[in-house]
């Protein structure tokens, strides 16, 4: 399957993540029958955002996540039920333990974008989506975006956007 990016910048010191890639490094985290697959058109608006920062503190780098990823990977990493997780989604109130679960997997994502010779970059915050439309859109136009839906074993399935400069 080609890849489908979105953006105008093809050139980048980070790497692109690929559906092997998220599949690959999530699976160790949430079990090796963990999927992902390209996005036709990935959701960039009314989401959680986590940002990554290279060595100057610049912002290159945002991993943008629908409600349900995480939900789904914040109860997963703490083994609540997933019953619990999908009542969290449709009364469309994630709790903070989650989201700082959330932080913990979008830590780990940050090896998705990095190779062992090229440039570093580190997670600086994650945001709720009423905190998110102005980081998404001032780095959204230079740069390249790629999503995936994902597949959490025993949860549910979610989506992960990564907007790389």
């Amino acid at each position: 399957m080609g890849s489908r990016i979105w953006g105008r910048n093809m050139s980048t010191t980070y790497l692109i993540p690929t559906s092997e890639s998220v599949s690959s490094l999530l699976g160790i985290i949430f079990g090796d029958d963990l999927s992902a697959s390209e996005c036709d058109s990935p959701e960039l608006n009314d989401r959680y955002v986590a940002t990554f920062i290279d060595g100057d503190d610049k912002l290159v780098a945002l991993c943008v996540s629908d409600k349900e990823f995480v939900a789904y990977s914040g109860a997963a990493l703490a083994m609540i039920p997933a019953n619990v997780a999908e009542e969290m989604i449709s009364g469309n109130a994630v709790t903070d333990a989650l989201v700082e679960n959330f932080y913990e997997v979008m830590n780990i994502c940050s090896k998705l974008m990095m190779t062992d010779s090229g440039a570093h970059l580190r997670l600086d915050k994650t945001m709720n989506p009423d905190q998110s439309a102005d980081t998404v859109a001032s780095l959204r136009e230079s740069s390249q975006v790629i999503g995936f839906g994902v597949d959490i074993p025993r949860y549910g399935k979610g989506t992960l956007t990564f907007v790389v400069t």
